[in-house]
């Protein structure tokens, strides 16, 4: 996370970090066993697209030479910084805004982002990670994607089992003062609660460790998934 703080802290009013490490940075401290990333998922306005660019390309930052992901993604050593933005039909007529994937709940997240930091004074900031409810919207989104060689990815339902059963009142609060989100929120639940989303999260719970085996993986997701579908009804 520091790594990616020196990159973004520049740039962090123009964006808001999603995906993996999002989700570390919201379940720090809960005791949840997570897969470590050094990929940084970041939404941002197809407008800014130019001057984020820039500035990563600044940083030393160059764009990915693996064909599927050149458009949106740019490198260095470790780093992944992969950039994602809503649909604009004029941000998006030519490049940098014209290869980001589109996702219409980025435009959501100023609403639902907080500030991270590495300090105890909070006015220290260093960028913007997106908040539980927002994070379970763009999972659910993501239910049933794969990777380019066809492998299923398993981790955007076991996330969202963690974020209702470790963030359960978070995800609730945000959930009931956001329509939108009530009902993305709802729906993740809905689906974890059987089929191939609740088989993926228990497949990723156990083989991370974080639940010793399938019945007990299994009684946390659908009790997980429930208590929420219980508190938004």
């Amino acid at each position: 996370m520091r790594d990616a703080a020196a990159i973004l802290e520049p740039v962090k009013d123009q964006l808001v970090v999603v995906g993996a490490l999002a989700v570390q940075i919201a379940l720090d401290g809960h005791e949840a066993a997570l897969t470590p990333t050094r990929d940084i998922d970041a939404g941002l306005d197809a407008s800014d697209a130019d001057s984020v660019v820039a500035h990563l390309e600044g940083q030393g930052l160059r764009r990915s030479a693996v064909p599927h992901e050149r458009e949106f993604t740019w490198v260095k050593d470790e780093i992944k910084v992969q950039l994602m933005a809503p649909f604009n039909p004029i941000a998006k007529s030519h490049p940098p805004g014209k290869g980001l994937p589109d996702n219409n709940i980025v435009g959501e997240l100023q609403q639902h982002r907080w500030l991270v930091a590495f300090e105890q004074d909070p006015s220290l900031g260093r960028f913007y990670a997106a908040r539980p409810v927002a994070l379970v919207g763009l999972k659910e989104e993501a239910f049933g994607r794969t990777r380019p060689n066809g492998e299923k990815v398993d981790r955007d339902y076991s996330d969202v089992a963690l974020l209702f059963d470790r963030l359960h009142d978070d995800v609730v609060a945000e959930a009931e003062q956001d329509g939108q989100m009530r009902i993305r929120a709802r729906r993740a639940a809905s689906r974890l609660t059987e089929g191939e989303p609740l088989e993926g999260a228990v497949r990723e719970l156990v083989a991370s460790g974080e639940q010793e085996s399938v019945p007990v993986a299994e009684a946390m997701v659908k009790r997980a998934a429930g208590d929420l579908l219980a508190a938004l009804e």
